[in-house]
């Protein structure tokens, strides 16, 4: 079953959307996306991990730094010595 909306958006997002081949499964992917990251933070939570904006910033960090070299090689190994 599928319903119809209307919805106002940013130009961005507007303009971006009219990009899109397929302008329905584009907000379908982006509203899925959102909907799962709700569950994760509602899992979190029940596990009793509390998710912050702070948090969230500092692994955003943490991430971006590249993999040093050698625990690049060492999870390689593991992953072939796995297999």
């Amino acid at each position: 079953m599928t319903s119809k909306r209307s919805v106002s958006l940013p130009d961005d997002v507007a303009e971006w959307l009219d990009r899109q081949p397929n302008v329905s499964a584009a907000i379908t992917a982006a509203v899925r996306a959102q909907m799962a990251v709700g569950h994760l933070h509602e899992v979190l939570r029940r596990a009793g991990i509390e998710v912050t904006e702070e948090g969230r910033a500092r692994w955003r960090e943490r991430l971006a730094a590249p993999i040093p070299p050698d625990a690049l090689a060492e999870g390689r190994r593991m992953l072939r010595d796995a297999g």
